[in-house]
């Protein structure tokens, strides 16, 4: 009898510890995906911030993060006004310029009486693939008026990178090379994320395309190679997917149970929080520290739904949460407008879809299969519901990203965005799924499986005795 209740025990015990185990493998495994970054940002934060900050993009990502004290945008505010009564900055120097200004609250229309986005659309051509990239992004970190035939629309930034993509699916910084690099595919996935949801110009499937060349590109340690495997070219993947509306840390991109966020950790110099460009370099730079910060602050803002170079939100009330005060108005100049905030916003108007067609000059024929995903489900329209005397983006100037080696290490500067669409075509839909945080199923399965581990623990004691 007792040899009878032991067997009867064991095997509800096998039963239920099966059901328990179907239940939980049950769930997607993007639930329990999100990675949290928090703590890598406030000490990679500290890296820069222990001495005089020097860089528009630390200081755009830390703005992001209301990581800047008020005296901290006080002085850059004074950087930048130095920098723009010394001289006509052109290049990419004019689009970090644009970035670093929209990120502490000024409007860069109009900065010490001079309009920086108008040295943007104005310039006819770039050097370089990356150059357009860094144009779009400029000219899309807000809503500008921007006219329908200046040289460099963002409608027409957006066709020339994507006729600018190559045959396997990526970009080169330059439009003359034969085969991609994963540093400027980066970018430009980046910057056609901003114009995702443009209707002029179908980027779409050139997002999808960069994508799957991403995936491809990754190595077994889930970081990504451009004159080695490095912590830049990282950074550069990881800001392009999050800036299309993809988790780097999910499904094809989880490779031996690590992913590029994770991967980011193995950088890390221990002695002073900030990050080696190689896992082999003997210490940290502030270079490879910018990118991957740039990275980190863009997965976070990722999964509260934003983006990195997004500054819509930002408004001199803004920066007073980040740390600018009343008494900051002082270096104000006269007649200057403060950055836009949703309160501000005009009132919105649905109206026909009259803006310029560009004609693409290259037509790619092989389809590829990769799905985008987001929260939220849009279905796009032959309309345009956009603000009255609304702002018409248009990405920032810059010049080419040097694929020159730093001790063998390409120059690159990130920047991220979501992808755009086409003005006279039947209305698409981009169906996007994001994962946003943990999960609300992380705490009752937690709950159930510990539920279930105390009946199985009353099951035994009752059964075996034990």
């Amino acid at each position: 009898m007792e040899r009878r209740a032991v067997m009867v025990g064991k095997k509800w015990f096998g039963i239920l510890w099966g059901i328990v185990l179907i239940f939980v493998l049950s769930f997607p495994s993007e639930s329990f995906a999100a990675v949290s970054v928090s703590k890598d940002i406030k000490n990679t934060a500290s890296y820069f911030k222990s001495s005089a900050l020097n860089s528009d993009f630390a200081v755009a990502a830390l703005a992001k993060e209301n990581l800047l004290t008020a005296n901290e945008i006080k002085q850059y505010r004074k950087v930048l006004t130095d920098r723009v009564n010394a001289k006509k900055v052109t290049g990419t120097e004019l689009v970090k310029t644009i970035i670093a200004l929209k990120a502490i609250g000024e409007d860069p229309e109009n900065f010490q009486k001079q309009n920086l986005i108008k040295r943007v659309y104005d310039t006819a051509a770039e050097s370089s693939v990356t150059g357009y990239a860094y144009d779009l992004i400029a000219l899309n970190t807000d809503d500008y008026e921007i006219p329908s035939d200046a040289p460099n629309t963002p409608a027409k930034i957006a066709a020339k990178l994507v006729d600018a993509e190559l045959p396997d699916g990526g970009w080169s910084w330059s439009s003359s090379a034969k085969n991609s690099d994963v540093d400027s595919t980066g970018m430009v996935l980046t910057a056609l994320g901003t114009y995702q949801d443009k209707h002029d110009i179908d980027v779409n499937q050139a997002i999808r395309d960069g994508i799957k060349y991403l995936k491809a590109a990754e190595k077994e340690n889930a970081s990504f190679d451009n004159y080695g495997i490095n912590s830049c070219t990282t950074a550069q993947a990881i800001i392009g997917l999050v800036s299309v509306g993809v988790d780097p840390t999910t499904r094809d991109f989880v490779k031996k149970g690590t992913n590029p966020i994770s991967a980011l950790s193995t950088y890390k110099d221990s002695k002073n929080g900030g990050y080696k460009w190689k896992t082999t370099s003997e210490s940290s730079d502030s270079f490879s520290t910018e990118q991957v910060f740039q990275a980190l602050v863009a997965y976070d803002l990722f999964l509260k739904g934003d983006t990195l170079y997004n500054f819509r939100n930002i408004s001199r009330s803004h920066a007073g949460s980040t740390g600018a005060t009343d008494s900051d108005a002082e270096d104000k100049d006269p007649g200057k407008s403060p950055g836009h905030s949703p309160a501000a916003a005009p009132p919105r108007v649905v109206e026909k879809h009259t803006k310029e067609v560009v004609t693409k000059t290259n037509i790619i024929t092989n389809t590829k299969d990769h799905t985008i995903t987001h929260n939220n489900t849009t279905t796009k329209t032959n309309t345009v519901e956009k603000p009255a005397a609304a702002k018409k983006q248009t990405p920032a100037k810059t010049k080419t990203a040097s694929n020159a080696k730093k001790e063998d290490k390409p120059a690159t500067a990130a920047a991220q965005a979501p992808p755009a669409e086409d003005a006279q075509q039947e209305p698409k839909k981009v169906v996007i799924t994001k994962t946003t945080g943990v999960s609300p199923v992380h705490g009752w399965v937690g709950s159930l499986s510990a539920g279930a581990g105390v009946i199985l623990l009353i099951i035994r004691k009752k059964f075996l005795g034990v």
